[in-house]
């Protein structure tokens, strides 16, 4: 089969040279890396930006094309399957040009249903079951399902650090969606923060925060340092942060607050309501296929601190990498959307 990635606009908040690379093994977008692990060495891929000009082979069978305009580009390549990530217009003439091609959708946060121009689409992909029900509703033709959204494996990975940090907080000052008001807010003086990405200029940030951007190569090595990481987005903006499973994958466990927008009970299994380790342990060996690994918990505003606390004391009982390994890998997340694909064309 031939699949087509609509990735979106070449960046233009940074030098997009930032996203430049030459073997796939060190590209650290976590879609490239899904729509690479979808194909067979049978199948051919192309993945596609507008705004600039660049065409780069990874492989005998995964182009990147960067293109000046999606309206304008008309190119040889006839795909089979179209995966469009986020709900942009520029895709639409893409969209219509191929009408029996089977398209598939992904916009999160608050472009988590289809836009205006196009609706035709036949799986949508969702962060949540809140998300789910509002495109059932709206889009009833559409195969609308949960998605696995994993981590980019090649750049987060667990490293043996020092835990400089009690606290990871890894979010973009840039945006006000992303929970620095609460952070800086109501932190407690005497945990040590980590905060990852852009400093917010905006907000006052307390003594026992340090805030500093890293290129997401250097994102794994920060994660490390830290012994928990914290999620504290909007709920009616944001869904599924990506630093979610990026934790995850890093080995440490997370506290999200709740009203957040994403696959909960796929992500998040309490130690508070599993057994003791040395039992879990136990059962695995008696049921393998079923995972007894802790990942982190969920908490209320009000109680958010002595969550982080609890984690913090009780650290030992969680697994998350262990779990991520079971259920959240790049390559199960591909071999889900290739399922849902099988599905519709059947």
């Amino acid at each position: 089969m031939k699949f087509l990635m609509l990735r979106g606009q070449v960046p233009q908040d940074r030098d997009p040279k930032e996203i430049v690379f030459y073997n796939i093994d060190d590209v650290d977008d976590v879609w490239t890396q899904l729509f690479f692990a979808m194909l067979t060495a049978e199948d051919e891929g192309e993945l596609w930006y507008w705004g600039e000009k660049r065409y780069y082979k990874f492989t005998d069978n995964f182009t990147e094309r960067w293109v000046t305009s999606f309206r304008t580009h008309i190119g040889n390549f006839v795909p089979d399957v179209i995966f469009c990530r986020g709900g942009f217009q520029e895709y639409h003439p893409v969209l219509k040009r191929y009408p029996d091609a089977i398209k598939i959708y992904y916009g999160a946060g608050k472009r988590f249903l289809p836009q205006p121009g196009f609706h035709d689409y036949d799986i949508i992909l969702q962060d949540s079951h809140e998300q789910v029900k509002i495109c059932k509703e709206k889009f009833p033709d559409a195969l609308t399902t949960l998605y696995i959204k994993p981590a980019a494996e090649n750049i987060f990975f667990p490293i043996e650090s020092k835990k400089e940090y009690d606290v990871c907080f890894p979010a973009n000052g840039a945006q006000t969606f992303k929970g620095h008001e609460f952070v800086y807010d109501t932190v407690p003086e005497d945990l040590k923060v980590l905060n990852l990405g852009n400093k917010p200029d905006r907000y006052k940030r307390p003594p026992n925060v340090d805030s500093k951007r890293v290129l997401r190569s250097d994102m794994a090595e920060n994660i490390s340092s830290c012994k928990v990481g914290i999620v504290a987005v909007s709920s009616d903006i944001d869904s599924c942060p990506r630093v979610i499973p990026e934790m995850l994958a890093c080995g440490i466990p997370i506290i999200v607050r709740a009203g957040t927008r994403f696959w909960g009970d796929k992500y998040i299994k309490s130690a508070s309501t599993l057994k003791p380790l040395e039992e879990r342990i136990r059962l695995r060996e008696i049921f393998p296929g079923n995972s007894y690994y802790a990942t982190g918990e969920i908490s209320t505003t009000d109680t958010f601190w002595n969550t982080v606390r609890y984690v913090l004391d009780n650290i030992d009982s969680y697994e998350p990498r262990k779990y991520y390994d079971e259920k959240l890998t790049l390559h199960k997340a591909a071999a889900f959307i290739k399922e849902k694909i099988n599905e519709v064309s059947i």
